[in-house]
């Protein structure tokens, strides 16, 4: 799912997460139990992914990430930001990285200095899950039966005891883990089904009569592989019981839970660096494996690839190879259009960030505003690269009354940078000239 960021950590470049997962144009949105109406809003173009400091190390001063497409789908990147986050070492930095409802991306940085770990953790039958979600290391809860449908499971439960805890003061919780999704394809299905739905995660808590009553009817989902999804529980309890059960029929893997007490505050950013560089190339695609076996998300390594396309091309005009800084500098839709095999190289310059004060440690946010487009056929113009997205468009696709900007600077844009043009219906190996400057490893 969604183009996949890589950071040199020191050594190679590691593969981090997916991004890019908040922008699903074209996209039938029975996902977020909508029934099938409608496509994913348009607006949803902004992200915050935390970036872990050992995961992103400085080479001669520069920060290096890479940027790349290797599924059947074309991306827009309109801007890339690093923002750097320092705290002393005895905090845990946290982003609420799930999937949530369009609008601008609000950046919360949470300071968790005592996390909580469950005393208790079970699903509907009373299995003990504890020994799953007491560390993020690769063990994922699993405990429940698949479906029809990728990305949709029987309904189960996931039952969470914090302990004793001061009434008066507030609880967050924790849950950091991956989703296996549904697809437009599937969308499309399950909006025609009327004996499956996606039941979207929602929190119960026990009511007076001793029965589990809901109170948060959806917290929504991990926005892809490793990525945390922050509860607010403040003024949710109704009784002194602070057990929690988290219902759904997505197919989620937990990998670790915990409950952070009081208010939770978090580090402001001390830097914001702008891209001192950036070049798109071909590369290739990644070998693919299961980190974690069985009930792990798929996981990339970037020193194997493979240059033979496994996708239809997509048909379009898309960003030629080179230089491309320029274009992620601003969000002014005048951006860089990838697709399959496709790679951007981004380089900041790490001098720019403030000396790191003895004791404490350095996060890294990746701020992106960009849009993505599946192939699927049940996406909304998901086989080409139009129509262009733009900022305050009302729909995607959208229709005649709206249009790319006309105007001279993005006509200039569109004649100087997007003249790559991409046959729709070839396959094999890719035949396109390498990258002049190869990405070290």
């Amino acid at each position: 799912s969604c183009p996949f960021l890589y950071a040199w950590n020191g050594e190679r470049y590691e593969f981090v997460t997916d991004v890019m997962w908040r922008s699903a144009l074209g996209m039938p949105m029975d996902i977020m139990g909508s029934g099938g109406r409608g496509y994913a809003s348009a607006a949803a173009s902004r992200e915050y992914i935390r970036i872990p400091g050992e995961a992103l190390q400085p080479r001669e001063d520069v920060y290096s990430l890479q940027i790349t497409g290797e599924l059947w789908e074309t991306g827009y990147v309109d801007e890339i930001k690093l923002m750097v986050v320092d705290h002393p070492d005895s905090v845990r930095v946290v982003l609420d990285e799930r999937f949530v409802p369009p609008g601008d991306a609000t950046l919360r940085i949470y300071g968790v200095g005592d996390p909580l770990a469950p005393i208790e953790a079970t699903d509907e039958h009373g299995r003990n899950l504890l020994p799953f979600l007491l560390e993020q290391d690769d063990r994922y809860v699993s405990h429940f039966k698949l479906g029809r449908f990728q990305g949709v499971t029987e309904m189960h439960d996931l039952i969470l005891d914090p302990g004793e805890l001061d009434p008066d003061e507030d609880v967050t919780l924790f849950l950091n883990g991956w989703i296996f999704p549904t697809d437009a394809s599937i969308n499309v299905a399950l909006s025609q089904s009327d004996q499956v739905a996606s039941v979207p995660p929602h929190v119960q808590v026990m009511g007076p009569d001793g029965q589990w009553q809901t109170v948060i009817d959806n917290i929504s989902f991990p926005s892809g592989k490793a990525k945390t999804v922050v509860v607010d529980l403040a003024g949710k309890y109704l009784t002194p019981d602070r057990r929690v059960r988290i219902r759904t029929n997505m197919q989620i893997y937990w990998d670790h839970a915990y409950f952070a007490a009081g208010h939770v505050t978090g580090p402001e950013p001390q830097a914001a660096l702008a891209p001192i560089a950036a070049d798109l190339h071909y590369r290739g695609f990644s070998r693919v494996y299961r980190k974690g076996g069985r009930y792990g998300p798929f996981w990339f390594d970037h020193s194997q690839v493979s240059t033979e396309q496994p996708w239809l091309r997509l048909e379009g005009l898309f960003t030629r190879f080179g230089e491309v800084t320029e274009l992620l500098q601003e969000p002014d839709d005048m951006y860089v259009v990838f697709g399959p095999g496709d790679e951007i190289t981004v380089e900041f310059d790490a001098s720019e960030a403030p000396s790191l004060p003895e004791g404490w440690r350095r996060d890294v946010l990746l701020y992106s505003d960009s849009w993505l487009k599946d192939a699927d056929l049940n996406t909304g113009t998901g086989q080409t690269v139009d129509p262009l997205p733009f900022h305050g468009m009302s729909s995607y696709p959208y229709g005649p009354d709206e249009a790319y900007p006309q105007g001279i600077e993005h006509q200039e844009y569109l004649r100087e940078y997007n003249t790559r043009r991409m046959p729709a219906d070839r396959m094999g190996p890719d035949t396109r000239r390498a990258p002049e400057k190869e990405p070290q490893e």
